[in-house]
């Protein structure tokens, strides 16, 4: 005896026709009436007596009509119990960021993540001025964005500072500033500056008002190594770009310039996902500096 002979049987007593309970479980009749034949082998009784053009149930089958109907709503129950239980705990974290040196960790954080809970992780780029209200408003769980005072005083946010962000200025050999130690933003006035994408608008309002000069935005890789191997001008790019050093030029570290910002995760203090601390946990671990760097 089985689930499936169970639930055709009891089809079967309810509607006193094959043809009708056959159409209702969406199977042919014969299928049906092999496994209530079975059924009768097995348990060595007579379920079903005609009746005109229906069929009717014998004493044993009213007896087994009882106790199939009460296993079959507690087999139901069962299963509904475990698939609340399931999408209790299966949740979604959405994590919005900026971009950062952080979004080459996000790939990492989402897989040790799902490895590691019984949720699965949805990231979501999203502009900086947008993740405070994404998180209050409760669209993200997690956010990974520029740690500042507004932050500070949410006091109904969880707030933990990752990293610094630094970033550098790549000048061409032949330039006379190549060989400067510690230069201030002041001393690349009236140069041709490019930003290299990514780069937030904060760092590129502080860049334009330490050197007064104009910044030009390129996303391109080869246009940025094309710019300082024909001395066009100076390229900015945070730490984990990919413009690797090269005989043509000089990276220059700007940490000790206004030229950097802190990286933080914040939170919503009331959030009671169930995965959440392991998601914050995580990121305070993955995101570290020497991860970064």
């Amino acid at each position: 005896m089985d689930i499936k002979q169970l639930r055709y049987f009891v089809e079967v007593a309810r509607r006193e026709h094959i043809s009708d309970a056959a159409l209702e479980l969406n199977i042919a009749q014969s299928a049906i009436s092999r496994q209530i034949t079975q059924l009768e082998k097995e348990l060595g009784v007579t379920l079903f007596k005609r009746s005109g053009r229906n069929i009717i149930l014998t004493v044993e089958g009213r007896q087994l009509l009882s106790q199939a109907t009460q296993i079959l709503e507690l087999m139901d129950k069962t299963i509904h119990s475990f698939q609340q239980h399931v999408s209790h705990n299966q949740q979604t974290i959405y994590i919005g960021y900026e971009e950062s040196d952080a979004s080459q960790m996000i790939l990492p954080l989402i897989q040790t993540f799902e490895q590691q809970s019984n949720s699965t992780m949805i990231p979501q780029l999203t502009k900086h001025d947008k993740l405070l209200d994404q998180i209050l408003s409760n669209q993200l769980d997690l956010a990974i964005t520029e740690f500042t005072p507004v932050l500070e005083r949410e006091t109904h946010l969880r707030v933990m500072p990752l990293f610094e962000e630094n970033y550098y200025m790549y000048v061409p050999k032949s330039h006379p500033l190549a060989m400067t130690v510690h230069p201030p933003l002041s001393q690349f006035t009236n140069q041709s500056l490019y930003c290299l994408e990514p780069m937030t608008s904060s760092i590129k309002s502080k860049l334009i008002e330490k050197t007064k000069a104009q910044v030009r935005m390129i996303s391109d890789m080869k246009l940025a190594q094309h710019i300082l191997s024909h001395n066009k001008g100076f390229i900015i790019s945070s730490q984990n770009s990919l413009l690797y050093d090269h005989v043509n030029w000089t990276k220059i570290p700007l940490n000790h310039t206004e030229l950097k910002r802190m990286l933080c995760v914040v939170m919503r203090k009331d959030n009671k996902k169930n995965d959440i601390n392991i998601a914050w946990n995580l990121i305070c671990t993955l995101l570290n500096k020497s991860t970064i760097y």
